[in-house]
Parts: C-alpha cells; sequence; structure tokens
C-alpha cells in the first residue's frame, strides 16, 4: 500500500468516524418520542389529519441543531396536536432515500406541512424555534383550506397563456379582469402538473395556492392564466421578472410573480401584486377583487354607506379574521360645477390603492358633510354610557372646522366606526396632487382595529408615531369557539373606551386652536395698537394657525392562543391573561399594564380605560394624578 493511498484511507476512515460520532451525539429523544417514518408508515400516517414532517439527514449539521428543537417541541405540543388533529412527524432521507426523492427533497432539513392529498407548503421561517413551529401549527390547524378534501380533488381553472395570450389581454383585448401568474418553467400547460422547478423551492407550495385562487375568484368573474417565462422570456424580462426567464444566481431562490390585467385598457392595464409571495391566498383574492372594483370607479348612495358603516364588525370568527373591516374613500363632488378633467384623479389612485387592503373607491353626486355628522352623533349616544359623569356633547364648531371643505373632495369611513375623515381640498391644485392625496390616505387608512401579530408588531410600532402616540392591545383567545363571542365583546369595549378619549382628545384640540387664535388676535390688536405697517398687519393675518392631529390611538387585538410568545419575543414580562389591555407608549417605547390604581387595564372598567389613555396623551385633563403602572 503507497503512502499515498494509506493516508487517503486514513482521511476516509477519519471522516467515517467523525460522521458516527456526530450521529450517536445526537440528543436523548423523550418518552414516547416516534421513529422516523418509512414509505409504508409515511403513506399510512398522513392518510388522516395534518402532519408537520421534518425531512432530515443524520449527518447534517443543520439537522443537529434542529434535533433537539424539534424533540422539544413535538413533547410540548403532543397533547394539543391531538385536539387540533396535527402531528410532528420526521423522515430519515438516508434510511428513506427513495421517499424522499419522490418527494423532490433538495435539502435539508426540509420542513412540510402535509394532508391527505399530499404537500401543502413549506415551514420556512427562521430561526427554527419551539415557539415558531408551534405557532405554524396552531395556524395551519384552523385554516379550514387544509383539510379540504374537494379542493385538493378539485382542479386549477387557470389557462396556460402564450405570449400573444397575454400581449392581447393587456392590449386592451380583455372583457373581463385577468389574474396572471408567472413561473420559471417551460411546460406548466396546466398549473397543477408536476414539473421540475429549478431553484424555485416555493413554487410547488404556490400550485396548491394558485388552484385555490383560481377557484376563488371565478366565483367573482375574474379569470385566471399563467404564463411559462421561460418560453416567454422577453415579457417577462420586459414586466420585471427576468429571473424567472433565465438563472441569473445560482445559489438564490425564485419565486412565482402575480399581477392583475384591468379590462377594456389601451394603458396602465396591468398592475402587480404589491406584497411579495406568499403562500395564503386571501392577499391575493383581496387585491385582484378590490383592484378591479375600484377601477370602476362605482357609484354609491348615502343609504347605502350608511348601511355598510353601521353594520356590526366581528373581529374574529369561526373561520378566521374579520372579513368586514372594509375602508370606503368616496369621492364626493358637485354635478353642477364638476369637469371632467377632476375625474382624472381617480385614474392615478387605483394603483397606491391596490397597496392598502380593505380600501374601496367610490363616487357620489353630493357632499357627505350630513353623513359624517350622523355618524359623529352617534358617537355621542354610545360614550354617554356613565350616568354619574356629566352629559358629553357633540362640538359642532371642532366638527366645522375639520370638515370644511369644498367640491370635489374626498370622504373616508371605516366599517364599524363613528369617526370619518374629510381630505382637505380647499381648490383644485390639491384636488391634482396625488402624493399628497395618498399620504392622506396612507395616514387615516388603518384598520379599525388591527390585529396584532408577531409579523406585523414593528410596524405598527413605526406607523405615524408622531399621529398615533399609542398602541391599545387587547388580549384576546380565538382558539375554541365559546371563546369567539366574549373576545369580540373586550374588542367592542376596548373601542367604546378608545370613542370616550377621542371626545377629550377633540375639545383638548378645539381648546388649543383657539387659545392660538386667542394669541393672534392679540399679536394683531397689538400691531394696530404700535401703528406697524399695514404689510406687517397683513403678514400676521394671513399666518395659518396649523389643525394638530396628534395623540390619537392606534388600536389592536392580540390572540394569545395564537401568539404564545409574543410576551418573550418583545420583551414585556408578567403574566398576561385573556381580558386584560397593554398601552404601548410608541415614542417612548414603554408600555402600561395597570391603571391610574394600580389594576390590570380592562375594557370591563370603560372609564378607568379612558383615564389611562387621558393620562398618557393629555395629562393637563386626567382626573387622577397617580401614573400608570407597567414596564420597558
Amino acid at each position: 500500500m503507497t503512502t499515498q493511498l494509506r493516508r487517503n484511507l486514513l482521511t476516509f476512515l477519519s471522516c467515517i468516524t467523525l460522521l458516527v460520532a456526530l450521529a450517536v451525539e445526537a440528543a436523548e429523544p423523550p418518552k414516547g418520542f416516534p421513529e422516523p417514518l418509512n414509505s409504508t408508515q409515511f403513506k399510512e400516517e398522513l392518510s388522516k389529519g395534518l402532519h408537520i414532517v421534518d425531512f432530515y439527514s443524520p449527518y447534517c449539521p443543520h439537522c443537529k441543531h434542529l434535533a433537539p428543537v424539534w424533540m422539544e417541541t413535538w413533547e410540548e405540543f403532543k397533547e394539543e396536536g391531538n385536539k387540533l388533529n396535527i402531528t410532528f412527524s420526521q423522515v430519515n432521507c438516508i434510511e428513506s432515500a427513495d421517499l424522499c426523492a419522490d418527494e423532490n427533497i433538495e435539502f435539508f432539513p426540509d420542513i412540510r406541512l402535509y394532508n391527505p392529498s399530499g404537500y401543502i407548503k413549506s415551514f420556512t421561517e427562521t430561526p427554527r424555534t419551539k415557539e415558531s413551529l408551534i405557532a405554524f401549527a396552531r395556524r395551519e390547524s384552523m385554516d379550514p383550506d387544509n383539510l379540504d378534501a374537494d379542493l385538493d380533488s378539485a382542479l386549477s381553472l387557470s389557462q396556460d397563456l402564450e405570449g400573444f395570450d397575454f400581449l392581447e389581454l393587456i392590449a386592451g383585448k380583455a372583457t373581463r379582469p385577468h389574474l396572471i401568474s408567472f413561473w420559471p418553467a417551460k411546460d406548466l400547460r396546466d398549473s397543477d402538473d408536476l414539473v421540475n422547478f429549478e431553484n424555485c423551492a416555493r413554487c410547488r407550495e404556490f400550485q396548491r395556492t394558485w388552484k385555490i385562487i383560481s377557484r376563488q375568484v371565478n366565483v367573482e368573474d375574474i379569470r385566471t392564466g399563467h404564463v411559462n417565462c421561460e418560453s416567454n422570456p422577453t415579457i417577462c424580462e420586459e414586466l420585471g421578472f427576468a429571473d424567472l426567464a433565465k438563472i441569473t444566481n445560482h445559489r438564490g431562490d425564485r419565486e412565482p410573480k402575480v399581477a392583475l390585467v384591468l379590462p377594456n385598457k389601451t394603458s396602465n392595464s396591468l398592475i402587480d401584486y404589491p406584497n411579495g409571495y406568499s403562500v395564503n391566498s386571501k392577499g391575493y383574492v383581496d387585491f385582484a377583487k378590490r383592484t378591479f372594483a375600484n377601477s370602476q370607479f362605482p357609484n354609491i348612495t348615502e343609504e347605502e354607506l350608511r348601511k355598510k358603516v353601521r353594520g356590526s364588525v366581528e373581529f374574529l370568527q369561526e373561520r378566521g379574521s374579520v372579513s368586514n373591516n372594509d375602508i370606503h374613500l368616496v369621492f364626493a363632488y358637485d354635478p353642477e360645477t364638476v369637469v371632467i378633467e377632476d375625474f382624472d384623479i381617480l385614474q392615478y389612485l387605483i394603483e397606491p390603492l391596490s397597496k392598502i387592503p380593505n380600501v374601496y373607491l367610490y363616487q357620489i353626486d353630493k357632499s357627505l358633510i350630513d353623513t359624517s355628522r350622523i355618524f359623529f352623533e352617534g358617537m355621542y349616544e354610545v360614550i354617554n354610557h356613565n350616568s354619574s359623569e356629566a352629559q358629553k356633547r357633540f362640538n359642532e364648531e371642532y366638527f366645522a372646522m375639520n370638515t370644511v371643505t369644498q367640491l370635489p373632495t374626498f370622504f373616508m369611513f371605516k366599517d364599524g366606526d363613528f369617526i370619518s375623515h374629510v381630505y382637505p381640498g380647499y381648490s383644485t391644485t390639491e384636488m391634482r396632487k396625488i402624493d399628497a392625496i395618498m399620504k392622506w390616505v396612507e395616514k387615516y387608512s388603518t384598520p379599525l382595529v388591527t390585529e396584532v401579530t408577531s409579523s406585523n408588531f414593528r410596524e405598527l410600532m413605526s406607523f405615524e408615531p408622531e399621529t398615533y402616540s399609542n398602541l391599545a392591545v387587547q388580549l384576546v383567545s380565538g382558539g375554541k369557539n365559546k371563546q369567539i363571542k366574549g373576545s369580540n365583546t373586550l374588542i367592542h369595549k376596548l373601542l367604546c373606551a378608545s370613542w370616550d378619549y377621542e371626545h377629550t382628545r377633540m375639545e383638548n384640540n378645539f381648546e388649543q386652536i383657539n387659545i392660538k387664535r386667542t394669541k393672534k388676535a392679540d399679536s394683531i390688536k397689538l400691531l394696530r395698537e404700535k401703528q406697524a405697517p399695514a404689510d406687517k398687519i397683513v403678514n400676521k393675518m394671513r399666518e395659518e394657525i396649523p389643525h394638530v392631529d396628534h395623540n390619537k390611538l392606534l388600536l389592536g387585538y392580540l390572540d394569545i392562543s395564537k401568539e404564545k410568545n409574543f410576551f418573550k419575543k418583545f420583551g414585556i414580562t408578567g403574566d398576561h391573561k385573556v381580558g386584560e389591555v397593554i398601552i404601548i407608549d410608541k415614542l417612548n417605547n414603554y408600555y402600561y399594564t395597570k391603571d391610574n390604581f394600580g389594576n390590570n387595564l380592562t375594557p370591563n372598567n370603560l372609564q378607568s380605560l379612558r383615564e389611562a389613555f387621558v393620562s398618557l396623551n393629555i395629562p393637563s385633563k386626567a382626573l387622577y394624578n397617580t401614573k400608570l403602572g407597567g414596564g420597558g
């Protein structure tokens, strides 16, 4: 045996020894921890319920790092998983190589969700923690689409579009809206086809999502189609999807893209889906329905608007989150004075409004000041609930000050809310400034009450902190159907406390404006007494008094049945329960959990919760001098 051969053999044996040692060093599994599934067991196990499967190699460093986390997850979640009909399982891809090849496993570990019909989606969150895996299991177990046998057996309604077909659509030949997906493929004739997507780990899971989308939007008379970018590279490159036509980065991953083609438009007919890739169909469906509806600029009557806004909003429902939390942006004009150019602004709103969930665009040929007043007056019927307090009264002068405008202009209303907003369109110039209009829309188009999650919490904290100084979070649980009604009641009570606070906030704003008006009048009087030059007096008279709209509340609810690791992740200490409210000072990054008397914040005491809001934001109007309790 030569020296070189001996060295090679020793190196090989060292590697084998190291691999064996790595395999032996695995953490001790908990009692009852299941063995990896083989091909037969895999088929039998997946024949019922939902399954989160870890495809791994015992020699993979990332898999070894995940192993103790996976064991802890299984042990903690097994009883809850039995109730939710979802389990954690594993497949050893060294022992069951054929099974992993059949499932197109290309890397380790690959964690996937399955139902009896097969693969649904992958778990892609990093870092992979016990908390994130359990949150994924809870979330997916509550998605009715995951166990819809009829859906899994149904076919996609998406049509294969060649280059000429697609060009016809965007040239204005479409008579119905078309939602189009773009794929890194050559031969995806039916969007359900099993094809080998290169450098696109998410393509296979999105096929199922696209089938769901195709069937859901078809009910709304929206067609779906798909384009093979590798067969139509020029089109995809022109659309900015060059990476789908040709791999430009072999280390990077690619994702399908989606866009909506509006019918009967020869220009600006294609609008890209703005929110990035998602395996959830809801965002795509809302985008398609809403963007097409907005492109029609439908008329709405005052009666229809009042019916929409006054409808009851249930924030938690048995089949998921709220669906009737819409925002209505209404272009109001006077038919006697409007000119055709006034309507041009609507065309420019279609694309930017597609980026804001739940915003619907309408038009009406009259002012909506009276409708706004009716809603505001309705708020006072709700907040005058405490007979021990002086009755709060609608401030007509403050209302007029905030709604003064000329037509045309925009009004904004939210389902379930009493407070409307009026765009300050004092002249034709303001009504032609698309950036100013959209800045106003974005500022006030927050949902009435937002679901707070680990994913959107930081975004909520950074949203318009100078306007929305506090984020008030109601803790609820939607884990069981019997808890949903009580959770909705809690959220509605939080709303009542916020409207009560809003009255105080508006009264304070009105007082501050009047103080500034008085100071301005005194300054003008003093200038006249001193016989100041006329231009100096005129300039002082022309000074505008800004109507500052700050110290507003951003409202949210946190479903702790889905977000059990939320408090630990964001450093909120203590034991927090359903029914409690957490107020977060966005400017100072501080949170409060106790009222002025040291009790837990809760909407069951509306006056106490209102006073907590007042103490934080308008201390000069607070009834109590004591501070709130919390942490930071």
